[in-house]
């Protein structure tokens, strides 16, 4: 009986078998639209059922992957592509099925592997092109990510968010203009989100009229209208419509929007536009609405200080210093103050006053160098800096060097040595600050080092093209060297400058940058 049993099963089997094509046509039909209608738990127990029949139906099963996949069932989709590929590694549909699979797992280095393979066998599949685009971008490999978008067929700009991927890429490989070409097309009913997104990107490439055009259009929609508001009024700053910037602001302000940052960047619009009164108005009304800041304190004495009003510069300090004690920022808004009035003896104090509120903070030491160099206490300077050596702060180098030169030292004296180490080490800590360079530069000279000399002169003028005393120094170089026109060149550049720096203000000048630096 059981022997009888196994033939009538084995006849069965022979059976299905030779009726299994045009059965399994019919099934994977019907099976594939239900999968075109949604219907998923239609076609998933259909497409099983063919598949216990005809495992090795490659067609069958990529289709069970996807129902799954389209249902939800991310990780059984992945186990039937990967069956597929099993049987038959190079069957291309399963391949991508498999590495889009793996992108919604969140298996990244999985789906980069398979859509490179994939790209093995179809060298110009989009598909394949635009993930690898993605995957390239979240690895922020932004040249890689540019190249594959473009070759996705236009893929990349069928979805905002891919599109602002792309841009994004763009901008990070120096090609800001192209961005805001690309974020121009975003369709209309592109969301308010994207449009902020995109306003914040452009704006970050300094392209504030692409960005002003995105978060206009971002008004309409977007969750938090301050914010897109603010970012509007710094981006109009920026593409220096200060006018337009100004209604703005007012019209966020009529709002209800009363906050000391509204009326802090009010003001930077008003000094722009030329309106200085109004600009002193709104520090004070920022200054009234959160008077335990003192930003909006620093931001009033930095336009009393542009202006030369001494005396106004110097209540606010006074008010502010009563309501903030430890606000040695103020205290070295006040020095400034001094200084630029000749009183250095007062800065002095105010420097030191700072210094002791914030003992770890970079700028009052530097600060205070600064004044006793004015003072020529070089000693006192040098040794004030000597106790920052370790300090990531350029400006603690250099001048630690102007100090160390401002004694006389002689080329090869361990003074000179100390000084010149400390100005290359403040080239290494910010190779784009220009005093230090030219500073090393004049002591390279004394050495005999023109070479060395000439090539801090030239990466000086790099930086800034008008430092007229890099442009002597170098045209005399030039002159010796025989380099006789290009030693014209500069020498007709300094005759034509109006004046040379003031050494005298080499303290109020420097002390105005860091600062304001500081701040």
């Amino acid at each position: 009986m059981a022997k009888r049993t196994w033939v009538i099963a084995l006849a069965g089997l022979f059976m299905l078998a030779w009726a299994a094509p045009s059965q399994l046509q019919a099934g994977y039909a019907e099976a594939a639209s239900y999968v075109q209608q949604g219907r998923y738990d239609l076609a998933i127990p259909l497409l099983e059922k063919l598949l216990a029949a005809s495992p090795r139906d490659l067609k069958s099963r990529n289709l069970l992957g996807i129902a799954l996949l389209s249902s939800g069932r991310k990780a059984e989709a992945g186990v039937q592509f990967q069956k597929v590929l099993e049987i038959d590694p190079a069957f291309r549909a399963a391949l991508k099925n498999l590495a889009v699979t793996e992108m919604e797992l969140g298996r990244q280095k999985g789906a980069e592997l398979h859509f490179e393979q994939l790209l093995k066998l179809v060298p110009n599949d989009a598909v394949a092109h635009l993930y690898m685009g993605d995957l390239s971008f979240l690895e922020h490999r932004y040249g890689d990510a540019v190249a594959h978008y473009e070759q996705s067929g236009g893929q990349h700009l069928k979805s905002p968010a891919a599109t602002l991927r792309y841009a994004r890429c763009l901008v990070e490989t120096g090609k800001a203009a192209a961005a805001d070409e690309t974020l121009a097309g975003l369709p209309t009913d592109a969301g308010a989100e994207t449009r902020f997104e995109a306003g914040v990107l452009l704006a970050g490439a300094g392209r504030y009229e692409g960005a002003v055009r995105e978060f206009q259009l971002a008004r309409k929609g977007y969750g938090d209208q301050y914010q897109v508001g603010f970012n509007l009024i710094l981006a109009l700053m920026g593409s220096h419509n200060n006018s337009a910037a100004i209604q703005a602001a007012e019209q966020l302000a009529e709002q209800g929007n009363r906050k000391a940052e509204l009326y802090n960047l009010l003001s930077r619009a008003y000094e722009s536009d030329g309106q200085t009164q109004k600009a002193y108005d709104s520090l004070r009304e920022a200054i009234r609405l959160e008077p335990q800041d003192e930003t909006n304190y620093l931001d009033l004495m930095s336009l009393c200080l542009t202006h030369e009003n001494w005396e106004l510069s110097l209540e606010i300090a006074d008010v502010a210093l009563s309501r903030i004690p430890a606000a040695y920022r103020v205290r070295l808004q006040r020095g400034a103050v001094w200084a630029m009035q000749g009183k250095m003896e007062d800065a002095e104090q105010e420097f030191l006053a700072a210094s002791r509120i914030a003992p770890q903070a970079e700028l009052p030491p530097v600060a205070l160098a600064l004044a006793r160099i004015d003072m020529n206490k070089l000693d006192e300077a040098a040794e004030g800096l000597r106790s920052r050596r370790a300090s990531k702060d350029y400006r603690v180098h250099w001048l630690l060097g102007e100090a160390l030169s401002r004694v006389g030292v002689e080329p090869g004296s361990a003074g000179e040595k100390e000084a010149v180490a400390e100005l290359q080490q403040a080239v290494r800590t910010n190779p784009g600050a220009n005093a230090p360079r030219v500073l090393l530069g004049k002591m390279l000279m004394k050495r005999g080092d023109i070479a060395g000399a000439a090539g801090q002169f030239e990466a000086a003028l790099q930086i800034d093209p008008e430092e007229m005393s890099a442009t002597y120094q170098l045209a005399m170089i030039y002159r010796d060297q025989g380099k006789t026109k290009q030693a014209e060149e500069l020498a007709a550049k300094v005759s034509k400058a109006r004046s040379a720096p003031d050494p005298g203000q080499f303290t109020q000048r420097n002390l105005v940058k860091i600062i304001r630096e500081g701040k």
